[in-house]
């Protein structure tokens, strides 16, 4: 009986021990992860626009959506190049987007320090307007690194319309309808020269190429990507947006 009751006493010992051991290993782990990993790599971080892309950086692009938009306008303000300002709000009040379209908290953005939008700027949701940022960050790279130059500007066909998704007016609502779909129709270089959706998607290898790395750049960032490769509606144009939906085509 003494001999039972001692076994069962150094098993608990034993496995209190083990359980200390096992909790300490893996807060530890937790510790570390935290501390060391960039934060980029983590999807409980809250996003840092001065850092590089990272494993994360969807998701916490996509949080922005759930917080306070405050959060989302103090970070846009905060990234030192971005080109970008508060945005009026915006509603219809006639028509069928009549309490449908618009927005009350935008930005109206124009670019970078050194990536312009031509015609000219756009209104977009606070979270739209931040993946783009990030995104002519990337699409500047590629430039630099199939051309031997930067990107100096992006034709775009425009951000916000009041109109649902299918051209008969039928279906869903776009996320033209509020300010958080983006079309991108072409890019300029600094020499002038352009790449452009329509005409160079089976162009050139050179510039073809550069248009798919830019295709797969956006699908790491924004919630919906499509391109000439989706359906002839996007035969000249990129469709960028921050919906709920995924879709990378």
């Amino acid at each position: 009986m003494f001999g039972r009751v001692k076994r069962q006493k150094s098993d608990w010992i034993w496995g209190g021990f083990v359980t200390a051991l096992f909790t300490l290993i893996i807060g530890g782990s937790i510790w570390a992860v935290d501390h060391y990993v960039p934060p980029q790599h983590l999807f409980w971080k809250p996003l840092d626009t001065s850092r590089p892309l990272g494993f994360a950086t969807r998701q916490q692009l996509f949080a922005l959506n759930l917080k306070s938009s405050q959060v989302c306008m103090d970070l846009a303000r905060d990234t030192d190049d971005f080109k970008s300002i508060p945005a009026d709000p915006k509603r219809p009040t006639t028509g069928a987007g009549k309490d449908v379209c618009g927005w009350d908290v935008a930005r109206v953005v124009y670019g970078t320090d050194q990536t312009f939008f031509a015609p000219g700027e756009s209104n977009m949701q606070c979270p739209l307007s931040v993946a783009v940022y990030l995104w002519q960050r990337e699409v500047d790279q590629l430039a630099r690194k199939h051309f031997d130059q930067p990107l100096a500007k992006i034709h775009h066909y425009g951000s916000y319309s009041c109109r649902r998704q299918r051209g008969n007016g039928s279906g869903k609502w776009s996320e033209h309808s509020y300010a958080n779909a983006w079309d991108v129709a072409a890019f300029e270089l600094e020499d002038g020269s352009s790449i452009q959706i329509q005409r160079d998607w089976n162009g050139p290898r050179k510039k073809a190429n550069f248009l798919r790395e830019a295709r797969d750049a956006a699908c790491g960032l924004f919630q919906v990507t499509l391109s000439p490769d989706y359906n002839a509606a996007h035969k000249d144009h990129f469709h960028l947006d921050m919906g709920p939906s995924r879709s990378c085509r």
